[in-house]
């Protein structure tokens, strides 16, 4: 059985995979690495485990010491220049996070078309790819829970979180003024973004989103119009590309 994990900013994705036919045996969610492998009964029948990573070394050598103690190999995916038919536009590969470029190899995979990568996540992003796999630019802004979070940490606002979900009215109360127009500012920059700009030469062919708060704005998209297509695997899905076709670091 293949662990592949997906160790974001606030969570732990993760799923099994049978060894020989790659179908999910499993998956889940998890908090922090003690809350994974202690509820990971069965651990014994992991063969080999596969790691998109954006946290400190110190999780990667905690995850290493679980993986040794059973002897289980253990590969950590890398940016690289170009894997799987995709070609990497930053000039300093590190500077670009695994997880999205990990999205970025699923999703052409996916389609070998133009297509736009949302991960709406702790930080939202936004990837462009055009027809031949070039990464041709994105965004990083804060997702909609750290745009609340830091106007409650510079302002006196106070925020309940308890409310239903945001949408695009005006608020009519601060709560739902924040809740709102943080939502709004995000979907108006998706909505820009789906609409390539000048010098883009081909046509956007899919809108994929992940990432935790992918439905709440796969929904909005939805109603205005647009074919979007939700991969919560996104991440996980580009781990196998990264792992065989670029020499993953193995430990």
């Amino acid at each position: 059985m293949i662990l592949e994990l997906d160790i974001g900013n606030s969570r732990i994705k993760w799923r099994a995979l049978d060894a020989n036919s790659g179908a999910e045996l499993d998956s889940g969610v998890a908090d922090g690495l003690q809350e994974l492998t202690d509820g990971f009964v069965d651990a014994s029948a992991v063969t080999g485990i596969r790691v998109s990573t954006v946290r400190d070394s110190q999780m990667c050598e905690q995850l290493l010491n679980w993986a040794a103690a059973g002897e289980i190999p253990v590969r950590i995916a890398r940016v690289t220049r170009s894997c799987a038919g995709v070609t990497n536009s930053y000039e300093d590969l590190a500077r670009l996070g695994v997880d999205r470029w990990l999205a970025m190899l699923a999703a052409y995979n996916r389609t070998h078309t133009a297509c736009i990568i949302i991960d709406c996540g702790t930080a939202l992003t936004i990837d462009l790819l055009d027809g031949t796999g070039q990464h041709t630019g994105g965004y990083i802004v804060p997702g909609l829970s750290l745009m609340r979070d830091s106007l409650e940490l510079s302002t006196g606002i106070g925020l309940d979180s308890d409310i239903e979900k945001p949408s695009m009215e005006y608020g009519h109360s601060t709560l739902s003024a924040v809740h709102n127009g943080t939502f709004a500012s995000l979907v108006a920059l998706i909505q820009r973004c789906v609409r390539p700009p000048d010098g883009y030469s081909d046509q956007l062919e899919k809108i994929y989103l992940t990432g935790g708060d992918a439905d709440l704005f796969a929904q909005e998209l939805v109603a205005d119009g647009l074919v979007v297509e939700l991969v919560p695997s996104l991440v996980l899905d580009g781990l196998v590309l990264a792992c065989f076709q670029s020499g993953a670091a193995e430990d």
